[in-house]
């Protein structure tokens, strides 16, 4: 099964719709064109941000083991959402455990601070292995939230690094799991130089972290998937089906 052109991805699960903008990274959003483009019939508020309650046991639904990433189309912590809410998202992801779950946030700081009450509330030590808490950083002057990730206490954290709009030089990979990688894409789309890319690359491949490269700068999605030749499509951890078959 996989219903999303994210080949990172195969689901999307989108219990909140809407955001805001938070920093260049933002200007060209993908997903407020859709709900936009969509307003007042799939999405009657448009791009505000919307709680979809209907929708929180969607992974229930899904037998086949996916790795689903979470809130395609929102941040699960924008500010405009209750921590009950939040909660009521992470409870989900806990009970249905035979998924993966990618979260990720340009709200570092807030998804920590969530996370710590999430824990306590709950009382765990940690945030469960299946799900990956993952932030965006597309200039070297956001590096900083990647220090947030490494605040939680969870197996995989993960970088975004698209649009990816300049080097990074600043960036700290210790603590962390995968990158992943991509240029802009749509109308208007920035340019991405690609020795960007190949650095982090680089830099992954001497310190143990999974590397995934996801496009160019394009016109469209998933255009350009090559780096300097190659494919490079890793994860830090092996596909869910893997670990389901293993424990049964």
């Amino acid at each position: 099964m996989k219903d999303t052109k994210i080949r990172w991805a195969d689901q999307t699960w989108n219990p909140m719709t809407g955001c805001t903008k938070v920093s260049p990274g933002c200007d060209h959003c993908y997903a407020e064109a859709i709900a936009t483009k969509f307003s007042g019939t799939a999405f009657p508020r448009g791009f505000e941000p919307t709680f979809k309650p209907t929708r929180v046991g969607d992974p229930r639904n899904w037998r086949e083991p996916l790795r689903v990433f979470v809130n395609s189309m929102s941040d699960v912590h924008h500010p405009s959402f209750s921590v009950t809410e939040v909660d009521a998202i992470y409870d989900v992801m806990a009970e249905v455990d035979r998924h993966d779950y990618l979260i990720l946030t340009k709200r570092p700081a807030r998804m920590a601070a969530h996370l710590r009450g999430w824990l306590r509330r709950r009382g765990l030590a940690a945030v469960p292995d299946h799900i990956w808490c993952g932030t965006s950083i597309e200039a070297d002057r956001f590096a900083f939230r990647a220090n947030y990730l490494r605040q939680i206490p969870v197996a995989v954290r993960f970088i975004s690094a698209e649009p990816l709009l300049e080097a990074l030089p600043s960036l700290d990979l210790s603590g962390l799991s995968w990158v992943i990688v991509g240029g802009e894409s749509g109308p208007g789309y920035r340019p991405m130089d690609h020795e960007w890319a190949a650095d982090l690359r680089d830099r992954c491949l001497d310190a143990g972290v999974a590397y995934f490269f996801k496009q160019s700068a394009a016109p469209r999605t998933e255009m350009g998937i090559e780096l300097e030749g190659v494919r490079w499509e890793q994860w830090p951890r092996p596909h869910p089906t893997q670990r389901v078959s293993a424990s049964t």
